[in-house]
């Protein structure tokens, strides 16, 4: 094998690899956008409880219960 060969060989599988990571990236991104959308819509259709204050005492036995079994 010529070093012109391997030369051609090493570009073919380096832009093959960087073709193969970036259609990988914009598949991850549409992705995101598709799964944001998604979540946004799902947030509407679906909308969270609005008591906040059943969280908050739920936040404060967590915290008191971490607090008595740290000792």
């Amino acid at each position: 094998m010529s070093a012109e060969s391997l030369f051609v060989q090493a570009l073919n599988i380096t832009v093959i690899g960087m073709l193969i990571v970036f259609s990988f990236l914009i598949l991850l991104i549409g992705m995101m956008k598709f799964l944001g959308v998604f979540v946004a819509w799902m947030d509407r259709k679906f909308p969270a409880a609005a008591g906040a204050g059943a969280d908050n005492a739920l936040l404060a036995v967590a915290i008191a219960t971490a607090k008595r079994f740290a000792k």
